[in-house]
């Protein structure tokens, strides 16, 4: 028999000690009476020193178990482990074992003794063993301590002498020891049966009222019969009582139909709440339905996420659908544009074009780039929203990159004689855990706001880096201008999506109102800050950039280099393309502006080039004859770049493939990689870049 834990058990052990002690009290009375009685009636013909000895040490035994069970009542609350049960066992057993010693005396004398003496001993023998097998039954042992000597010694008695008819006697005698053994030993199984599930049913009730009390819930037990309704529980359930549960299961029960319900209730502070009910219908032994028995519970937190559920499916819809849309509108958008772009760089190479015209083309490109960089800006806060942009996480040297965006700005400070200034106010870090890319956009922001709203400079970056009592390292970039300042009222919008100022300064600068609240969330991305630190009007703005690097030991902290990198123009790198001097291109592409753009980029470069209109086409012109690298569109119709790329790859295709697309993404270039691509560009193709990638490859080496 187990009970689980040694806690239960220990319980159990203790129960059945107890009630050893509680019925000893009747075997004491039983004793008194019968050692009484015995020595009246042969006090005249039985040895005097017999009689007083015998009931003396049965009386004795007795006193001593009244005094036992005395001080048994007060210390079986204070037990906590078997080792102290032991001892109480012991003194039990022992003041069993002299009864039963005394018991078997009287009936080894007696045996010899005239018949009614011997009649009046066997009838005491007799009485006290079948009334220790009913009062010890929680006790195999405590039976026997009575039981056996007194029956054993009874027996001997009868054997001791030399009549063949007390022999039979003796043996019957052993026969009913035996039998009153084996029945007590029945008893005591059926008894401990008993005990033990009663003390599982007190568990299991504790349990199951500890688990309605943590859970709030209600049961309820409606006799069908009678009528009487019986609940327990978290009544609160219900404010208006046991009529309220009542009304609502009150249907069912005329039906005979089970509950399976959610109960909309007004609770006393005039909330709503939702209340869960389940019930199940019981039949006694005929059939009939006798009672209805069930629990009921509050599910309103339950039912509240599955709004909110709901709402965040809607909303995360909502924001796939958008980013669907602006997806598909950026690649109808960047396509047109970059073959805007690419003619318009193509027609500023000419020497022969006038003034006039290379203006007009540097506004058409100038304002191409400026859509491009809307659109990026436009999906890049769409994915922020959604949280769909993934950063990576890479070593950059944080100064070369700060040179890198100040040289990529030469050209437009030169238009406006401004210059910007360079200063590292300590030793900084010279590797950080960042996304370059992501780093420059943040930087081309502030600094192209500072070069944008100044008139007159410098325009100062300073540099530095922090590091606090706990040795947690802060690196810090302000960027201060000497330009028209932000007022107040627009101070407090700052970087919220197109917020801008009503300025007329303001107003005459072309901008989205993008570009700081993008910002804003890519440096928390990048476990950092961007802030306003200080703006008037008329006199300039300070942004601070913050990156929280961390413990300070880790750094690699020293000097900047003093070698500063050269800005690199796209027209700079196209001129670096010799490496694709005799080389078989094929572009694939949808459009026609820019298959032509292509050729024409790719001619230059000394490269044969040939086009496909789509994937299909692109699959049997390269299978025909491979080309020494194809730059692949994505959408295109009939057969897109990402099915082409891979029924080329299937058929055994190992030259190069580089996606050339218009939807430039961390995303889209991580799938270019898994489908089969070499490399991943955006439009028009940036000749410095497909070297890059190419640079591993033996044909290119």
């Amino acid at each position: 028999m187990n009970l689980g834990t040694k806690t239960s058990q220990l319980e159990f052990e203790i129960k059945k000690v107890d009630l050893l002690y509680r019925q000893n009290v009747a075997g004491m009375i039983a004793i008194f009476v019968n050692t009484g009685a015995f020595v009246f009636y042969a006090w005249s013909s039985a040895p005097f020193i017999f009689l007083i000895t015998w009931f003396l040490a049965l009386n004795f035994s007795t006193i001593i178990r009244y005094f036992a069970f005395y001080f048994w009542r007060s210390a079986r609350t204070t037990l906590r482990n078997q080792q102290d049960l032991k001892k109480w066992r012991l003194i039990i057993y022992s003041c069993l074992l002299v009864s039963g010693l005394g018991w078997g005396f009287l009936g080894f004398l007696t045996a010899l003794a005239p018949a009614r003496e011997q009649v009046l001993a066997g009838l005491i023998v007799a009485s006290m063993c079948a009334g220790a097998m009913i009062t010890y039954v929680s006790s195999p042992i405590a039976m026997m301590c009575v039981i056996v000597p007194s029956m054993m010694l009874w027996a001997l008695g009868h054997f001791s002498t030399e009549s063949s008819l007390d022999k039979i006697m003796g043996g019957l005698i052993l026969f009913y020891c035996l039998m009153m053994v084996l029945i007590g030993r029945n008893l005591y199984s059926t008894i401990m049966r008993s005990m033990m599930l009663d003390v599982r049913l007190k568990e299991n009730e504790e349990r199951l009222r500890m688990a309605m009390e943590s859970s709030g819930s209600l049961t309820w037990d409606w006799n069908l019969v009678d009528q009487d309704f019986y609940w327990e529980g978290n009544t609160e359930l219900f404010p208006q009582g046991q009529g309220q549960l009542r009304a609502i299961i009150a249907p069912f029960v005329q039906t005979r139909t089970d509950i399976d319900h959610e109960h909309v209730i007004k609770d006393e502070k005039g909330r709503y709440r939702y209340i869960a009910i389940r019930g199940r219908f019981h039949q006694d032994a005929f059939g009939v339905y006798s009672r209805f028995v069930g629990i009921c519970w509050d599910v309103t937190a339950k039912k509240n996420e599955e709004f909110l559920r709901q709402e965040r499916d809607l909303h995360e819809a909502e924001n796939r659908a958008k980013s669907v849309l602006l997806a598909n509108a950026s690649h109808e958008m960047r396509t047109p544009l970059a073959a805007i772009i690419g003619f318009a760089e193509a027609i500023l190479r000419s020497p022969t074009l006038s003034a006039q015209h290379r203006r007009d083309v540097q506004g058409i490109s100038r304002q191409g780039h400026y859509m491009t960089s809307l659109i990026n800006d436009l999906l890049d806060l769409s994915k922020v929203e959604s949280n769909r942009l993934y950063l990576q996480s890479t070593a950059m040297n944080p100064a070369y990159e700060i040179e890198e965006c100040v040289s990529a700005l030469g050209e437009k400070l030169k238009e406006k004689n401004l210059n910007i200034e360079i200063e590292y106010e300590t030793q900084v870090p010279l590797e950080i855990q960042a996304d370059p890319a992501r780093f420059r956009q943040v930087m081309m922001n502030v600094l192209n706001n500072a070069v944008n709203f100044s008139q007159e400079g410098p325009i100062r970056v300073s540099v530095s880096l922090g590091i606090d009592a706990t040795n947690q390292a802060t690196f810090k970039i302000q960027i201060a201008d000497k330009g028209i300042g932000i007022d107040p009222e627009t101070q407090a919008h700052l970087f919220e999506p197109f917020a801008r100022g009503d300025a007329e300064e303001v107003q005459r600068t072309q901008g989205s109102g993008l570009g700081l609240p993008l910002s804003s969330s890519l440096m928390k991305m990048m476990n950092g800050e961007l802030k306003l630190l200080h703006s008037e009007l008329h006199e300039g703005s300070t942004f601070e950039l913050i990156f929280h690097l961390g413990p300070a030991n880790r750094l690699n902290i020293g000097m900047v280099p003093t070698k500063k990198s050269k800005s690199s123009s796209k027209l700079k790198i196209i001129n670096e393309g010799a490496f694709l001097k005799g080389r078989r291109v094929l572009v694939v592409d949808d459009s026609v502006d820019l298959r032509l753009l292509m050729r024409r980029y790719l001619n230059k470069q000394g490269a044969s080039v040939e086009t496909s209109e789509n994937g299909k086409e692109a699959v049997e012109t390269a299978m025909k004859d491979p080309f020494d690298i194809i730059l692949m569109d994505i959408k295109m119709p009939v057969m897109d770049g990402y099915e082409a790329t891979a029924k080329l790859r299937e058929s055994g295709y190992r030259k190069p493939i580089v996606a050339l697309t218009a939807q430039a993404s961390v995303d889209g270039q991580k799938k270019s990689v898994e489908m089969g691509f070499d490399g991943y560009l955006s439009k028009p193709v940036d000749m410095g870049m497909l070297k890059e990638i190419l640079k591993d490859k033996a044909e290119f080496a």
